[in-house]
């Protein structure tokens, strides 16, 4: 019998725990805890979308940066390139003029050398307008 009662007192225990967990609110507290929640969710969302815009503008930043730099590397590069065929041109040119003489081997050395300085000064141009950091 005592162990009956037992039972009986720990079904009872268990029934009022259960019951006692899902009373209803009154409309007010409910009312009161959804406009909390809801201000709460609203927040971390601004929150949230800040920190992303943030994040997505130091990534394009970065890749500007990066698209910046490597614009710079090609056209320093690309003068670097015409400057050294501007000099391999040149020096053909002046070995071809060693078989002319006089005048002639003068008026072809100025020749080449003209030709030189305008394809250097074509490849300093072509920098400056493909260059970002001039």
């Amino acid at each position: 019998m005592l162990r009956r009662v037992g039972y009986f007192v720990g079904i009872l225990m268990a029934v009022g725990f259960v019951a006692g967990c899902n009373q209803a609110k009154s409309p007010s507290e409910v009312a009161r805890d959804v406009n909390s929640a809801s201000q709460q969710a609203d927040a971390r969302s601004a929150k949230a979308e800040e920190k992303a815009e943030s994040k997505v503008a130091s990534e394009q930043k970065d890749v500007h940066s990066a698209q910046r730099e490597e614009q710079h590397v090609a056209a320093v590069q690309a003068q670097d390139v015409a400057k050294t065929e501007a000099e391999g041109a040149r020096k053909v040119a002046l070995a071809k003029c060693e078989a002319l003489s006089g005048n002639r081997q003068q008026a072809c050395k100025d020749r080449a050398n003209a030709d030189y300085d305008m394809r250097i000064a074509q490849a300093k141009e072509e920098r400056v307008n493909t260059d970002p950091k001039q």
